[in-house]
């Protein structure tokens, strides 16, 4: 076999090119304005602690990084430029299924001179990995987007197969099962809590909390029609164990744990059950202050008694970072 950055470099010249970008999938916008992702969300992309944190797990767990990374669904770049900064390989592909998406990340780098990899752009769609060479890439990052992929099954069998040795996928911001039920079961809550308290439920806080139990038990369920959904699925931490370990992959969970976690000054910063369930309130939902601020207060004991269940370890899982490093050969 070539050294990978030769045997990349050739496949990348053979690819076609659209907008100056190389193209493996047709392109497709994202459910929303993609300028206004980060407002939404209170972040700032380019927040190089994401992908430097990414790259120490990498040294920690002794990933192969000797071959090009990958980051799938880029969106603004929060991921991708700490990776570019910190990535000790040779090539960076950084794709999107979203133009707008690839531009926004782009205009962080400029030419991409100064950076320790080379970087290069694709329009890719997740479910289209099959299109990727075997054996080809060390490192397959993705930061919140493995819900938004039809195909789970297919998809890591995709990942399994274009990994080398040693390499491995690594993915942040993941919804886990577990933990959304909780949220969504102690939202149940809220209504007749505040009842008690003498406190009237607007309709329109009504109407949030019943989007917010439908969305969670449209994550759950498993026997609809995904494909139009924007975001589609809830996880659960041993099945993504099962599925790694039928295609050569092994997984190490990190709970409720960001990349940025494992980056200097190594202080993690795991959130609690409540300040995780009304962050995902305010910024997913998008609840109002007045409403948070009541829901905070009058549900002091139900999220003491979570909280003080895990003031001593992390949980319950609602996030986190998995780690699947490539082992052996797939078995299916």
């Amino acid at each position: 076999m070539p050294p990978a950055s030769k045997s990349f470099q050739a496949w990348i010249d053979r690819l076609p090119k659209w907008h100056g970008w190389l193209q493996l999938s047709p392109e497709r916008p994202y459910a929303h304005a993609e300028a206004e992702y980060d407002n939404q969300y209170g972040v700032t992309a380019g927040e190089p602690e994401e992908g430097q944190g990414l790259c120490a797990l990498l040294k920690t767990h002794e990933i192969n990084t000797t071959g090009p990374a990958l980051e799938i669904g880029c969106g603004t770049g929060r991921l991708t430029f700490g990776l570019a900064k910190h990535y000790p390989g040779r090539d960076f592909l950084i794709s999107d299924p979203s133009q707008i998406f690839l531009r926004l990340t782009q205009s962080q780098f400029g030419s991409g001179a100064g950076f320790p990899p080379r970087l290069h752009y694709a329009v890719l769609n997740a479910d289209d990995l099959d299109q990727l060479p075997p054996d080809m890439f060390s490192l397959i990052a993705m930061r919140s987007t493995l819900h938004h992929i039809l195909g789970v099954d297919a998809f890591i069998a995709a990942c399994a197969r274009t990994l080398r040795s040693g390499g491995a996928l690594i993915m942040g911001a993941e919804p886990c099962e577990s933990g959304y039920i909780l949220m969504a079961v102690a939202a149940q809550a809220i209504a007749p809590v505040l009842h008690a308290a003498g406190v009237e439920l607007l309709p329109e806080w009504q109407k949030q909390l019943n989007v917010f139990a439908e969305t969670v038990k449209f994550y759950c369920r498993r026997d609809l029609d995904k494909s139009a959904a924007e975001d589609k699925h809830l996880f659960r931490v041993h099945e993504l164990s099962d599925l790694g370990y039928e295609y050569g992959l092994h997984l190490r969970y990190f709970p409720n744990a960001t990349f940025s976690d494992y980056a200097p000054p190594y202080l993690p910063a795991f959130e609690n059950f409540s300040v995780f369930f009304l962050n995902y309130l305010k910024y997913c939902m998008m609840f109002d202050e007045k409403f948070l601020k009541l829901i905070k207060r009058h549900l002091k004991p139900q999220f003491k008694y979570i909280n003080d269940c895990y003031c001593r370890h992390v949980g319950p899982a609602i996030t986190g970072v998995f780690l699947l490093k490539k082992t052996t050969a797939r078995t299916k």
